[in-house]
């Protein structure tokens, strides 16, 4: 190292500080100067950070890299990150200290310690909101999946069954699989929700190939983002689909929610939902979960088909509610007093107090079709059950059980 001249002859090696790694060193145990500390190294570092945290990390997720490099491009930003941090705010903090102690001020120490704190409280902070995808990656990479286990994928007939987790994983197997099985023509969905971005890729496949969706079960979440995405959409039995807003925790930063929260809007219009069906969602707190009634969700055009398993359910539902009331008494003259289903028909038996040969089945018929559509066709349920393939029948019977006539519902203009 070169030594420096001084006035009496002597030779001194110029301050370790001038020397790089010195520097850092010396930084780091409170030896530079306190000006130096907070205006050089402060600056410098609080740039540096921002860049990595901001810019690279944004470059890092957009770019082509395998989720494995992603994910140990993006750490490695991180960890030089909250290493710079560290360095420069602890190097400052030591700094003011040791001034502290050799000059007595107080004033620029508590400033150079209040810009430490404030400096170290914005790194907790920034990082409490950012890394969270991070975090989530590194799991599945570690086998641990912090959406559940990702979803099984089966295929049977034309039909390609989604179970489970919707993650990158997934997305990936099934974009694989609909490309060896052109004869899928549904993807049916059981899930309690995942990754948006792995949902959207799975979503645009579905419209590419023009595939419809059913709900089996529960499908919440990013999983309605999925279902959404075709023009055919079905319930079968005991589906439900839940809406929140979007989870920070799930999908990252502001950006990244903000991110997540277009896609949803955009999946919500393009499946011809109302704004304030949309609002209502993002009003939900992504730790709750909103499951509006199929009422709401046929009005809405969110379902627009029933399954032949789901309209047999929903009439066995209709038969175990009326076996615990009937007969229902209608008037003094008529009573309802039986309800039984053959596979899609649902049928209303009611026994009328009169001979056949008394009442008048000519006037009586026009009235009783009238009634009927109007009780099937003006419930949104019922009237989808009856558009996609259902019927109502309502069987009239003297009080001797002898058949005066029937009206059946199994088409609705509306």
């Amino acid at each position: 190292m070169k030594l420096l001249s001084t006035a009496n002859g002597r030779h001194k090696e110029p301050p370790s500080y001038l020397d790089a790694l010195g520097y850092i060193k010396n930084h780091w145990q409170g030896s530079l100067p306190l000006r130096i500390s907070i205006w050089v190294n402060g600056l410098f570092a609080a740039v540096i950070v921002a860049v990595l945290t901001t810019y690279a990390v944004d470059q890092i997720y957009q770019s082509d890299l395998s989720e494995k490099a992603w994910l140990a491009a993006t750490l490695a930003a991180f960890g030089l990150s909250i290493a710079i941090s560290a360095w420069a705010i602890i190097g400052i903090w030591r700094s003011s200290t040791r001034r502290q102690a050799e000059a007595g001020t107080i004033k620029s120490v508590l400033m150079a310690k209040l810009f430490a704190s404030i400096g170290a409280l914005g790194l907790v902070a920034h990082l409490s909101q950012t890394p969270s995808p991070i975090v989530d990656n590194a799991l599945v990479v570690g086998g641990i999946y912090p959406f559940g286990v990702p979803a099984v994928l089966s295929i049977n007939g034309r039909t390609l069954h989604i179970d489970g987790s919707i993650t990158a994983e997934v997305a990936e197997q099934f974009k694989e699989l609909i490309g060896k099985h052109p004869e899928v023509i549904q993807v049916s969905l059981t899930s309690l929700g995942g990754s948006i971005d792995a949902a959207v890729k799975i979503s645009s496949i579905i419209k590419k190939r023009n595939l419809s969706t059913v709900a089996v079960g529960e499908c919440s979440s990013a999983c309605t983002l999925i279902f959404l995405s075709s023009k055919v959409r079905a319930f079968d039995v005991d589906a439900s689909l839940g809406f929140h807003s979007p989870s920070g925790g799930v999908y990252g930063d502001d950006v990244v929610v903000n991110g997540g929260s277009l896609e949803m809007r955009l999946a919500y219009a393009d499946a011809g939902l109302s704004e304030p069906f949309a609002d209502k969602v993002f009003g939900t707190p992504s730790n709750s979960m909103w499951q509006p009634t199929d009422d709401i969700l046929i009005k809405e055009g969110a379902v627009n088909l029933f399954t032949k398993a789901r309209i047999r359910q929903d009439h066995e539902q209709s038969i175990h509610s009326f076996n615990e009331t009937k007969p229902l008494k209608i008037d003094e003259f008529m009573s309802v007093v039986s309800a039984k289903r053959d596979d899609i028909n649902l049928t209303y038996t009611y026994v009328i107090s009169a001979e056949k040969d008394e009442i008048d089945w000519a006037s009586m018929s026009k009235q009783a079709a009238y009634d009927a559509d109007a009780l099937i066709c003006g419930d949104a349920v019922s009237n989808l059950m009856v558009k996609s393939g259902a019927t109502y029948s309502y069987l009239y019977l003297d009080k001797n059980g002898r058949k005066i006539g029937a009206a059946t519902v199994g088409k609705c203009r509306s």
